[in-house]
Formats: structure tokens, C-alpha cells, sequence
């Protein structure tokens, strides 16, 4: 099984991650953004310029659904995933790949007032010793707070 935890980009998903590893045995964490780190590593930069988001790469939306299963295989239990996912054809490729390989899907919406998510992200530094490069984290979780309150309608059904 896959608990996969939604919502916007710094409203703690991972921090809830890891409080779920905590409680529930036999249970693994799988970071997708991972994924996305070694596509960055392997593909040409041409290709990687082409997108705005690894997310839009096909071949992550693949590897994530191929990887999940692996570790699935390899570590039986409960696989706890902690991602934004703010494309509905996004979700029902992952989840759907999920489906048709029998795992299923809980989907968790971790949702903090506005005011919350705004001041979380104010107090996170997420490379300690470059302020420059936590701030361009930020502001692309700032930047995306509206993305998400658009997505609410459909992740929410």
C-alpha cells in the first residue's frame, strides 16, 4: 500500500512522513523529489530546459510509478510518500500506474490555513549556509500557492 501525502510545497509533508514512518511498522519512506535529483543528473540539459518542473518529465511520472513497486517488492509494508502533486493528469497517471499493478493508494491532503503555509516557509531554511539558494526554494513555494488553491477543486472530490 501507498500512503501518498499531498499539499502545498512546505506545508510539512515531509515532517508528517516522518512521524508515519514512526507509527506505522513495516512502513518505508519514498521521496519522489529523489527521482527528480537523478533525472537531473542523467538527462542532457536540453531536454531538462524544456520543462518547468521535473514533474513534467514523462519519464519521472514513470520511473516514480516503477520505483514505488520496486520498493514495494523489495520492502513489503507501507510505502509513504510525501508529494505535491498539483496536475490532476499527473495524479491519475501515477495513481493509475499504481492501480494497474495492484498497490493502492491512500491519498492524504495535508492542508494548513493560508496564514500557516505562509509563515512555515517564512521560518524554513533548507540549505543552511546558502541563503541564497533557500530563498529561491521559498519563493518557488510561494509561487505555487496559488497553483494549489486552483487544484483544491479536483483533489479534494
Amino acid at each position: 500500500m501507498v500512503v501518498w501525502i499531498n499539499g502545498a510545497f512546505g506545508a510539512g509533508k515531509t515532517s508528517v512522513a516522518g512521524e508515519l514512518i514512526d507509527l506505522i511498522p513495516n512502513s518505508t519512506l519514498y521521496d519522489p523529489e529523489l527521482t527528480g535529483a537523478g533525472l537531473r543528473g542523467l538527462l542532457p540539459q536540453k531536454k531538462l530546459a524544456e520543462v518547468g518542473d521535473f514533474q513534467d518529465l514523462k519519464i519521472w511520472r514513470r520511473l516514480v510509478v516503477d520505483t514505488a513497486a520496486a520498493l514495494l517488492a523489495e520492502v513489503p509494508g507501507v510505502l509513504v510518500v510525501p508529494m505535491t502533486l498539483l496536475r490532476q493528469e499527473y495524479r491519475d497517471e501515477i495513481f493509475g500506474g499504481l492501480a494497474s499493478r495492484r498497490i493502492p493508494v491512500r491519498h492524504v491532503l495535508l492542508s494548513p490555513e493560508e496564514t500557516i503555509l505562509r509563515d512555515r516557509i517564512a521560518g524554513r531554511t533548507e540549505y543552511p549556509g546558502d541563503p541564497e539558494q533557500s530563498e529561491r526554494v521559498n519563493r518557488w513555494a510561494y509561487d505555487h500557492i496559488g497553483p494549489y488553491r486552483d487544484a483544491l477543486g479536483w483533489i479534494t472530490e
